[in-house]
């Protein structure tokens, strides 16, 4: 966590590399019993699996440039990657591959390996590879069976073979194939010359270069057009809300004040903020005059000038507003004639685009036409000069294989020995990560020599202000809470350091973290047993006083500290928690100061003698420094953190900062804990009875 500005950020999430070794080494046996279970999986199926043997034969394919070295002089002429082409594309027919399995058997002892094995053209194909020598005119051809001897039996059968096969499949075409090629290419060369004609005088009609780049152009100036008025169409919405708003105040200020757009206007804010102060001014010269007096009146004055200018501007910004909403309205009526008109503009460019596409799909056709018939002339060809003599001569036999290709037994033993490690590494680390969330916590607060008094579970909040203490509930979850709260206040007095500790100071690390309900409960279930004092030192967002049903602004701890109440007038008893109360008081422009004073610690220091225990509400802890203030007058802090809230890298590195701060934490009470199906022994009991 580094400081930037006054305020904490917390670091990225980071992996203490330690604990990881050791959750490791204390997951030993689990990580060597789940490798060797892989482990033995893998030596299973490799021993299931059967042996494959590979025999390849070698021959030379010559093309036509062999028979006639002057072709390699004439530009355009086949290359010798079209000779290999073709001969690997026959030697991988379905009719070819039939002929070597009518000619072959099939062995006993493939049968023995595999019984469901049957001898077929296209099996042959499936384990036969063929392989161009790189920059030579040689091929490998390859076959792939359990058996080493049939292999090789295969791949020369199939070298041999084939030099009658491709002189028999030429034999039976005939020379008219030539002349209907050529008749078929006359035929599309003179369509294409047609619909080319066609495709010409079509953009010079419609005097076009590029047709979908107007289709383009057209849907782009639609969709400006489009989040334009839409913008314009949300403009006018919420001005049309505003002047709804202006109306139902019925030019009431106040009602008026209430309306955000108004509130917002920076002069306004101003003034509203400069009466407030006034007011708030005013509030502390009565205090001191009365309302004869010169300095109240003059201070009267001012809050009535600062109300008439307030009307003024208020006024102002209603007229400003009403005049943009008409303005909104004219451009929003101008958006759409221009948004109409396009539509129209691109309606005409679509039609045009889909005769040109209809137009420019036939010459692509044509095209496409004439390039797969002129390949099938150069094809024919081709196959003709391969009748005139074999172009394919075996250079290197197949042998039978002495070691099988696959599987490699070592290497996929080696594999399943690996890949065992890491499945368990990995399921160390998500057991570990899916933990339950409290427990590491917990974890955290031990590590750095802290207490965990309790875990407080996660209830709803029946309050309409959501940020209000919790103080009454019904139903299972809230008598676990007040379990829970009692299991705290146990430990408490049971611990040696802690049941000596007359003042509680509560607090978080952020705001809304659950303190404000906590103290409440804690003073609820201590005065069972004790006599109790709340006392609300978060003078920066006190809740006790309104929680407990009292004003806000009822005299409390900051009136008894500026002497301007005595302390019987400033505490009350609340019967819901059967305990005394100090409220915050009125809310002072510096609460440092307050905490700070003399006063203050001798109020602590009195209130021992008079209570058993004081639970001391005090402010964020690294929100404000007015929490570290107050734990100079106490033994430690009792920190609350909701575990909803705070992240674990985020709590570890807020407890590092308080701890090299050598802040004195009493203990942690972790909030909104998630329970599943927990504290059944409670809850069947609180049935039974």
């Amino acid at each position: 966590m580094t400081q930037m500005n006054g305020a904490f950020k917390p670091a990225e999430d980071e992996i203490d590399l330690a604990d990881l070794l050791s959750l490791f080494w204390i997951k030993k046996w689990f990580i060597l019993v789940v490798t060797g279970i892989v482990f033995a999986i893998g030596l299973s199926i490799v021993d299931r699996m059967p042996n494959i043997y590979k025999a390849t034969t070698t021959v030379m394919v010559k093309g036509s440039k062999a028979n006639n070295p002057l072709q390699s002089l004439v530009p355009g002429m086949g290359s010798a990657n079209d000779d290999l082409d073709t001969t690997i594309k026959l030697l991988k027919s379905s009719q070819f591959a039939q002929t070597i399995v009518d000619s072959l058997s099939i062995p006993a002892t493939l049968n023995q390996y595999a019984s469901d094995f049957t001898w077929s053209g296209d099996d042959l194909l499936t384990h036969l590879s063929i392989n161009i020598v790189s920059k030579t005119n040689l091929l490998e051809i390859s076959f792939e069976s359990q058996d080493a001897k049939f292999s090789a039996v295969v791949a020369n059968q199939i070298a041999q073979a084939f030099m009658q096969y491709q002189t028999d499949l030429m034999q039976p075409h005939s020379n008219k194939s030539d002349d209907w090629i050529n008749s078929k290419i006359q035929g599309v060369k003179d369509s294409l010359e047609v619909e080319e004609a066609k495709l010409m005088a079509f953009r010079q009609s419609q005097n076009v270069v590029d047709i979908a780049s107007n289709v383009t152009i057209a849907k782009q100036e639609i969709s400006l057009l489009y989040r334009e008025l839409r913008e314009l169409n949300l403009q006018f919405d919420l001005l049309k809300r505003f002047s709804q708003k202006v109306s139902l105040a019925n030019n009431d200020l106040n009602a008026l004040l209430v309306i955000n757009e108004i509130t917002n206007a920076p002069i306004i804010r101003e003034l509203v903020q400069q009466k407030a102060s006034q007011q708030a001014q005013l509030s502390q010269i009565k205090l001191r005059y009365l309302d004869k007096h010169p300095t109240f009146k003059s201070m009267a004055l001012k809050i009535a000038d600062t109300e008439q200018q307030l009307e003024k501007e208020v006024e102002a910004f209603i007229v400003a507003m009403t005049k943009n909403k008409q303005e909104v309205e004219l451009q929003i009526s101008e958006l759409e004639l221009k948004q109409q008109n396009a539509n129209d503009l691109l309606e005409s460019a679509i039609i045009q685009e889909q005769e040109f596409k209809k137009i420019q799909r036939s010459v692509d056709a044509n095209i496409k036409l004439l390039e797969s018939l002129s390949a099938k002339q150069k094809e024919t060809e081709l196959l003709k000069d391969i009748t005139d003599s074999s172009d394919i001569i075996v250079v290197d036999p197949a042998i039978t294989p002495i070691s099988p290709i696959r599987p490699k037994k070592a290497l996929i033993a080696a594999v399943s020995c690996v890949m065992g490690f890491i499945l368990s590494i990995v399921l160390v680390i998500l057991l570990h990560f899916f933990a339950d969330a409290h427990r590491r916590y917990r974890q955290i607060a031990h590590h750095y020599g802290y207490k965990v008094l309790g875990e407080l579970p996660r209830i709803r909040n029946k309050n309409k202000d959501k940020s209000q203490p919790i103080l009454l509930g019904s139903g299972k979850q809230f008598e676990i809470y007040q379990e829970s709260i009692r299991s705290i206040r146990t430990k408490v007095m049971l611990d040696k350091e802690l049941g000596d500790q007359k003042i509680i100071a509560v607090t978080s690390l952020t705001p809304n973290e659950g303190k404000s309900s906590t103290c409440l409960q804690m003073a609820k279930s201590f005065s069972e047993l004790e006599r109790v004092i709340i006392i609300d030192a978060d003078l920066r967002d006190p809740s006790i006083a309104v929680a407990l049903g009292e004003s806000r602004h009822r005299p409390g701890l900051t009136n008894f500290l500026a002497q301007t109440h005595t302390f019987e007038e400033c505490i009350f008893h609340d019967e819901q928690i059967n305990a005394d109360v100090l409220p915050s008081g009125l809310r002072p422009m510096n609460p440092l100061l307050f905490l700070s004073m003399q006063r203050f610690e001798s109020m602590l220091n009195v209130l021992q003698k008079k209570y058993d225990r004081i639970i001391l509400e005090c402010p964020p802890i690294l929100s404000v420094s007015d929490a570290l203030m107050v734990s100079k007058h106490v033994s430690g802090l009792t920190l609350v953190v909701d575990v909803q809230k705070t992240s674990l890298a985020k709590f570890n590195h807020d407890i590092e900062l308080l701890s090299h701060a050598e802040t004195t934490i009493s203990g942690v009470i972790l909030n909104r804990i998630k329970y599943d199906n927990q504290n059944y022994y409670y809850g069947s009991t609180k049935k039974r009875t």
